[in-house]
């Protein structure tokens, strides 16, 4: 035996990197799809070994076995899907760039399973969650103006985090965003974030930094960008003592920023363009939450609800 790994392992890893590198996919997520792919490149070498050294002969029933194998060992519906969507992407890749002639797995069916109800601070949760920042301190400062940012534009964590200070516009109050697949688009915010964006700026000033156009516009340690994991663990502390959601994270203010607008009567086409989603059904998630509005209100209001 031969610790050379097989041909699908390096491809993989090349696609990780497009995954990482071009289409600018967060850590979380390329590690996520790291994982994925790596179980089923090594059931690929137990199931036929000629297929993990040569992925042009994987076909249709590889995959039938190993989404079988999946469901044996008692997966959801919900992961099996995720498995499957990390397939599709890998030889949807391998096929453009022709590593492989055709895509075996173009037309496999996801299997249906319910969606998870998307969760959502209330109006009153947000107003406690902006006090909570100590501002007596630089690190309290910029983590309001994090908190703020985030629930005001809807942004990602990685496109937060890439942020420079000449990234954002005081005149127009807008940023310049670069999301998934190096998509550039215009996130807008309110005189909220405005204050506080401000008042962190200010005070890096006053605690002598030289604060320049293309530097970051959050910083961490040393004045380096804030890391991804550092907002993920600041943004959890404050939620806690204001929600008790499954998953406290900076998306849960992405997902509570949306459905805000979507209650206040914003278009779900124009809530599609601030989150930068490719595709409406993307943001179609958010619907559930208007529909229920609109059940109460016409509950209350026509003569036939009762």
């Amino acid at each position: 035996m031969t610790d050379k790994p097989t041909e699908i392992v390096l491809l993989t890893k090349e696609f990780l990197a497009y995954l990482e590198q071009e289409q600018r996919y967060s850590p979380l997520t390329v590690s996520a799809y790291g994982r994925d792919l790596a179980e089923f490149a090594a059931f690929l070498v137990d199931y036929d070994l000629l297929q993990a050294q040569q992925p042009a002969r994987v076909d249709r029933q590889t995959f039938r076995h190993f989404l079988g194998r999946l469901r044996e060992r008692g997966l959801s519906p919900r992961s099996v899907a995720r498995y499957l969507t990390s397939l599709k992407s890998l030889f949807k890749y391998l096929n453009r760039s022709e590593a492989i002639p055709s895509n075996p797995a173009a037309d496999l069916r996801t299997p249906k399973y319910a969606k998870a109800v998307t969760e959502f601070l209330t109006e009153d949760q947000v107003m406690e969650l902006m006090k909570q920042p100590p501002e007596d301190t630089l690190a309290g400062l910029r983590d309001r103006a994090i908190l703020e940012l985030f629930y005001a534009s809807g942004i990602r964590l990685a496109e937060l985090t890439a942020l420079t200070v000449d990234d954002v516009s005081f005149t127009s109050n807008t940023l310049r965003v670069v999301g998934k697949g190096n998509r550039e688009r215009v996130a807008v915010f309110g005189p909220p974030a405005v204050a506080a964006l401000k008042k962190y700026l200010k005070a890096r000033r006053a605690d002598g930094e030289q604060v320049e156009y293309h530097h970051p516009l959050f910083c961490g340690r040393g004045r380096r960008p804030i890391a991804n994991r550092t907002v993920q663990v600041l943004v959890r502390r404050y939620l806690e003592k204001v929600a008790e959601a499954r998953q406290l994270s900076p998306h849960l203010l992405r997902h509570t920023m949306a459905t805000h607008l979507l209650n206040r009567g914003a278009d779900l086409m124009a809530v599609k363009d601030f989150l930068g989603h490719e595709s409406l059904a993307s943001t179609q998630i958010y619907t559930h939450v208007t529909m229920e509005r609109i059940k109460q209100q016409y509950g209350q209001a026509h003569p036939h609800a009762e």
